[in-house]
């Protein structure tokens, strides 16, 4: 076997490599076995037919090709070592040519790529303002006092937040929808539940009314559409308790209504600021990847992209929804899946290579609660899986350590702002989880 290496671009290498009969030969064997599996001939069971047979049916050369697949495992395994060259992923075959009584085959190598020069990282990202509002803070007030509300007959039309005592049937082709089926139930008008329909329907109902329509069932779409009678027995206006600083420090245990309100002012403003770090992380993520221009090898976009299929495809099937049936309810096609999906990918690599820079520059390391984190987790997950499984995971998860800490560098690096250009103070919110962590 004869091997020549050159360079294809900067960040991927071509190995050319000329084979003759004893290069493939062991495989040549596994290759007419698979070849006889799908095979089929009349008087012969697949995986029982004779080699000669198999390559008078198919001919010597497609069962020199699939051994030459087959070998090119072993052979570029063996060209890597020896050169000491690390693929970033799977070496993709260009070609494979007779000529005369030998192959010349290519082998695209795709090494891991590094970008040249970071953007610029210091800089000022605009978030949305973390301070509660007064109707955030009035909706968190009415929502705990309504929790203690009563409810009391009225003699008029119903209307949004008013309860109805209703009995409800629900059914489908004439058969009886169990559990859609209700008797002398309370339903709060604008809840959203059983259907969709349900709540315009009961807008403006007086008691003894009977609402007849026809709706898909809340979460049962799939199902198809069933039919719905409605009784309304009785109209409940919601009654709220007079909001005192008596009523809050006997129901609610707090000095004040002032008091209260501070509370709720202070979890507010903290649940304002976790929204805003995930804002600012992705934003900044979204502004440096614009501003990385590096162009990245076809083959590692094509095998990320394939990977975000599989994973988007797996998550289709888990919820029970085709292909098809997703591109008519989002109107895509295939096009713009696959344009989508690249793009995201090439995304996904640009931040890697970011964060990657970021490590190398910054001589970012695990340190030691990092290592009892990453091996606690290996042993309650790793039991039943081989020596080579568990190193796969292991640096899979170092990996993913190492580039969450260049992100929070990244992070600190940056400022976020508010609508007014003033800064907001993030980092007590997104470096709280580790000290949580180490605390513990």
């Amino acid at each position: 076997m004869d091997v020549k290496i050159k360079n294809k671009t900067e960040f991927e290498k071509i190995i050319s490599l000329t084979l003759v009969d004893k290069d493939f030969e062991e495989e040549r064997n596994t290759a007419v076995l698979n070849i006889g599996k799908e095979l089929k001939i009349k008087g012969f069971r697949p995986g029982k037919i004779p080699p000669a047979i198999i390559e008078r049916e198919v001919g010597l050369e497609y069962i020199n090709q699939n051994a030459i697949e087959l070998a090119l495992q072993r052979l570029v395994f063996d060209v890597l070592k020896d050169e000491e060259i690390q693929p970033a992923v799977t070496p993709s075959i260009q070609k494979i040519e007779n000529k005369k009584d030998k192959y010349n085959v290519e082998v695209v190598i795709t090494l891991w790529p590094k970008i040249k020069k970071l953007p610029k990282t210091d800089i000022k990202i605009t978030i949305s303002d973390i301070d509660p509002t007064e109707e955030e803070l009035e909706e968190q007030v009415q929502t705990v006092v309504g929790q203690f509300a009563e409810v009391e007959l009225v003699e008029r039309a119903a209307d949004s937040g008013d309860y109805v005592t209703i009995n409800l049937n629900a059914s489908r082709n004439g058969q009886e929808i169990e559990e859609l089926t209700v008797q002398d139930h309370l339903y709060e008008i604008g809840s959203g539940n059983f259907t969709e329909a349900l709540d315009k329907n009961l807008e403006g109902s007086k008691a003894g009314a009977i609402i007849k329509f026809k709706d898909f069932p809340q979460g049962k779409q799939e199902d198809g559409e069933a039919e719905f009678s409605v009784l309304v027995k009785d109209v409940r206006r919601k009654v709220l308790p007079d909001l005192t600083d008596k009523w809050v420090k006997e129901i609610l245990d707090f000095e004040s209504v002032a008091a209260l309100e501070e509370e709720f002012k202070s979890n507010l403003a903290f649940q304002n600021k976790r929204r805003a770090v995930s804002e600012f992380q992705n934003k900044l993520v979204t502004e440096l990847i614009s501003k990385t221009e590096d162009t990245l090898p076809e083959q590692l976009v094509i095998t990320e992209t394939e990977a975000i299929l599989r994973r988007f495809l797996l998550e289709l099937e888990q919820s029970s929804i085709s292909l098809e049936d997703y591109f008519k309810a989002t109107g895509i096609n295939e096009d713009k899946l696959k344009e989508d999906l690249t793009k995201q990918a090439t995304n996904n690599l640009k931040m890697i290579l970011i964060l990657d820079k970021v490590i190398e520059q910054n001589d970012i390391q695990l340190d030691d609660f990092d290592t009892k984190e990453i091996e606690d987790h290996l042993k309650t997950h790793d039991s039943d899986k081989d020596e080579i499984e568990i190193a796969t995971h292991k640096l899979s998860l170092e990996n993913e350590q190492i580039r969450n800490k260049a992100l929070i560098h990244l992070m600190n690096e940056a400022t976020p702002i508010d609508s007014k250009g003033e800064e907001v103070y993030l980092k007590d919110v997104y470096t709280q989880d580790r000290e949580t962590r180490e605390e513990e």
